[in-house]
């Protein structure tokens, strides 16, 4: 039997970036958060029905400036993610 990743990756290259050592100047970043989705579901292997039992984002954007826009970017990704199944 064949094995299958049930795992996605994915990177992001910052565009307009650089940072010279050397002088200690430049533009190291431009804007970044970190975030991760967990998902546990549980799969009829016979029907290939399932079911979501429970769906998490967690995401870390160090100190907020406005909550609300924050709740608002990541609400809608959620929502995102169920539709697509």
């Amino acid at each position: 039997m064949e094995r299958v990743d049930l795992s996605a990756h994915g990177f992001y290259a910052t565009p307009n970036i650089g940072f010279d050592w050397t002088i200690g100047k430049g533009t190291p970043f431009n804007y970044f958060t970190y975030g991760a989705a967990f998902a546990e579901v549980e799969i009829d292997t016979l029907t290939g029905d399932f079911y979501t039992r429970t769906a998490d984002i967690v995401m870390d954007l160090g100190f907020s400036i406005n909550p609300a826009i924050d709740i608002g970017q990541v609400c809608p990704l959620q929502r995102k993610c169920f539709a697509a199944t």
